[in-house]
Parts: C-alpha cells; sequence; structure tokens
C-alpha cells in the first residue's frame, strides 16, 4: 500500500507546541522565511499562485504541490508557468535580460508504488499543454511592488507554439516573442486568453 502524507490548508494561527515559554506560530514562520517575495525562487512559485487565482475562485486553490510534472491543472488541461524579472532579489549594477528556461524537463513525478526510480525516461519533454510566461516587468527600485498586479505582463503559449518558436529548444527570451509579435497580457486579461484556447472546448 502507498503512503502519502495527507495535506491541507493552513490558517497560520497554528501554534508550534512543546517550547516552553517561548509562543511562536506558523504565521511567523512564514514571516520569516517568505516576506521576500521577489527572491528568485519564491518568485517562481508566486507566479504559479497568481496564475492559478486567476483562473479559479479562492476556496478552489489547492495546496502546492511542488512534485508535480505541471504547476496548474486547469479543466483537465496542464499549465505549466514560467517567470522572470528585471529586477531580482541580490544587489545588480543592471537589470536582468528576460530569458524563461527550463521549457523542456525530465519527469519528475514518481512514486515508488507504480514504477522503479531506475525506470524512469531522462528524456527531456514539452509536459504541458500551454505556457504561461510570467514577466515582472517593473524596472524601479523605489516603487517595486511585487503584490501590484500592474507591474506584471503574462504570455500564454501552446505546446505547438513553444516548440515552433524555440525550435524545439530549452527556453525562450522576451526578445523573440516581441520579434515575433507574440502579445502580452495584463492579469484581468489573462483567464480569458486561457479559456479562449481551442483545447478549453
Amino acid at each position: 500500500m502507498s503512503k502519502k502524507l495527507p495535506v491541507k490548508k493552513l490558517t497560520g494561527k497554528e501554534e508550534f507546541k512543546n517550547v516552553g515559554q517561548k509562543k511562536f506560530s506558523v504565521l511567523d514562520f512564514w514571516q520569516y522565511a517568505y516576506s521576500s517575495l521577489n527572491d528568485n525562487i519564491l518568485r517562481g512559485v508566486l507566479a504559479e499562485f497568481i496564475v492559478e487565482s486567476a483562473l479559479k475562485d479562492k476556496e478552489d486553490v489547492e495546496v502546492r504541490g511542488a512534485w508535480g510534472d505541471y504547476d496548474v491543472d486547469f479543466k483537465g488541461k496542464k499549465i505549466e508557468v514560467k517567470c522572470s524579472s528585471y529586477i531580482q532579489g541580490w544587489e545588480q549594477d543592471k537589470h536582468s535580460v528576460i530569458r524563461w528556461s527550463g521549457l523542456r524537463a525530465k519527469k519528475i513525478y514518481w512514486s515508488e508504488a507504480i514504477q522503479k526510480f531506475s525506470e524512469l525516461s531522462v528524456e527531456k519533454i514539452y509536459k504541458a499543454d500551454i505556457y504561461v510566461l510570467c514577466l515582472f516587468k517593473h524596472k524601479d527600485y523605489e516603487t517595486l511592488d511585487i503584490t501590484d498586479m500592474s507591474q506584471w505582463d503574462f504570455y500564454v503559449l501552446t505546446r505547438d507554439e513553444i516548440q515552433k518558436l524555440t525550435n524545439n529548444g530549452f527556453s525562450i527570451s522576451l526578445s523573440r516573442l516581441e520579434k515575433d509579435n507574440i502579445p502580452s497580457h495584463s492579469f484581468n486579461q489573462l483567464a480569458d486568453v486561457i479559456k479562449k484556447y481551442n483545447t478549453f472546448k
């Protein structure tokens, strides 16, 4: 029988136990670990949350699965979310060049109850039906607010479009999207744009 620890949403009010006279909560941990939303690793997770929140009602957004082969499941379709930003979490002399990588990847979901690890394919493939390329486009350090959706742009492409634009590659640059006149979309447009794809008939 396979075993997996059940996951439920926390409220942040949960207190750590057996800590003597100390008192600290899950919210305290979140503030400690996740307040810097523009850190590179966390920004990617934030982008996944933003896309999922654009597509679903709040109560339908489940706990993130860190080991999935794609990021968002919407109406039976697999959506991969990638994120890039001009401003990073470290000190910079100039803005970063915008590029989204990891478009092709090895299968990572694995369960020993289903398949031996040694039997997993090492081929890197396109694993999603839709790719949402998120750009945190803001360039001014003083007014940066990563929770302000007006500081974001979103590019939506199908697997076939990604494969064609990248020539079956692993990454794509903003300059390539602009060269091919791929339009950007606002947060408020995002759900409608994704739903318009024929894959969601």
